[in-house]
């Protein structure tokens, strides 16, 4: 732990050098090495925020009750309980959540003894398209291309600013965050930049410690060299720990599948995945939101919460921006089938958009393959 001992609210990164050999050790661990030093990372934090900060020392597990934050929970659980040190525990409950979410949340809470606080938005998801609109469904965060995503605005709305609000008026001296490297690009590039502890000057304005950042998982979406092995399933199976009941909801939406029922369990849904069938795998989060439609999240909400996915297409408006998001080649085929069978009067983009609904009802899956077909 050398190479923490020299960080400051100035000096506010380990050395590169050591990231990239933090990474690299990784990549080779077994995963009861990771763990061990997982633990030691968090007392490491621990030991010196309290030193920093004495006894008004105040720490906190930033924790949105999926299977990642739950393992770190765990893990800064097993340190706290053993030096009887308290922690709170905030979910930064966008009100647009899964309802296994919920209640996982309300369970674990009571079965773990928890002091859970719920950083809340000042504003829904509803009002934020009414006031800023749809733009392109495809775009991603940082995107700036025309201005500044939609997407984007929502995140900083129902996720930092209430989080940021809830450090200020806790006054959270360090917090601790299930963030892994291999579920993006973005966040690869983040853990090397900022490594696994590090005062956040900017954004959070507090210390930083992510003990899982260099675990991986079989189903991870970006592999950065590491040897992918299945580290955090492996740890709630070795340790029995409860998880949300979403990672069991998963749908298989590939024609080749030819059982009953497209909704399959997490074991499943990695054994199809392997064997190369399209399966849309949730994560906890915002239900209504257009990130995963690369990996077919319309397809998935159809099929298990229709509710949600019709509130998407009309209340919130996604629909008459997915029209446009339709290939040529598909948009024209779709208009002379929706015409020939007298859903639509006039063979235009405009009909379309005025029977949205009709058409729905008519072609359920119009929107299933928008944008999937653009993922690299």
């Amino acid at each position: 732990m050398d190479a923490y001992r020299a960080l400051s609210t100035t000096n506010t990164r380990i050395n590169k050098a050591d990231v990239l050999r933090f990474e690299a050790e990784h990549k080779t661990s077994t995963l009861a090495e990771k763990e061990n030093r997982a633990l030691t990372l968090i007392d490491e934090a621990i030991t010196q925020t309290v030193e920093r900060y004495g006894s008004n020392a105040k720490i906190v597990v930033s924790c949105s009750f999926g299977v990642d934050s739950v393992i770190t929970l765990h893990l800064v659980k097993r340190v706290c309980d053993m030096r009887n040190i308290p922690f709170d525990v905030v979910w930064n409950n966008t009100l647009n959540e899964y309802p296994q979410t919920r209640l996982f949340a309300k369970k674990l809470t009571a079965d773990w003894r928890l002091n859970t606080i719920e950083a809340l938005p000042t504003t829904t998801i509803r009002k934020i398209y009414d006031e800023h609109g749809v733009d392109s469904l495809l775009k991603r965060k940082g995107d700036r291309s025309n201005g500044q995503p939609v997407v984007e605005k929502c995140c900083n709305a129902l996720k930092h600013a209430p989080m940021q609000r809830a450090i200020k008026e806790h006054g959270w001296h360090l917090m601790f965050n299930g963030v892994r490297a291999g579920e993006s690009r973005q966040r690869w590039m983040s853990a090397r930049r900022d490594g696994d502890y590090y005062y956040s000057s900017g954004t959070w304005k507090t210390w930083v410690c992510r003990p899982i950042l260099w675990w991986t998982a079989l189903a991870d979406s970006f592999n950065y060299g590491n040897n992918r092995q299945e580290d955090v399933w492996e740890y709630v199976r070795k340790h029995d720990i409860p998880y949300n009941t979403i990672y069991d909801m998963n749908a298989v939406i590939d024609e080749r599948y030819d059982c009953p029922t497209v909704i399959i369990d997490r074991v499943t849904a990695e054994r199809l995945s392997a064997e190369g069938y399209n399966v849309f795998m949730p994560r906890t989060g915002c239900q209504a939101c257009p990130i995963p439609i690369k990996r077919g999240y319309l397809r998935y909400l159809r099929e298990v919460f229709p509710k949600v996915y019709r509130a998407m297409l009309f209340q919130l408006g996604f629909a008459r921006v997915l029209i446009a998001e339709i290939p040529e080649d598909q948009r024209v085929a779709l208009i002379a089938e929706l015409s020939s069978f007298g859903v639509i009067t006039e063979k235009t983009e405009a009909a379309i958009l005025d029977r949205l609904e009709d058409v729905i009802e008519f072609k359920p899956c119009v929107f299933d393959g928008v944008g999937v077909s653009k993922r690299k």
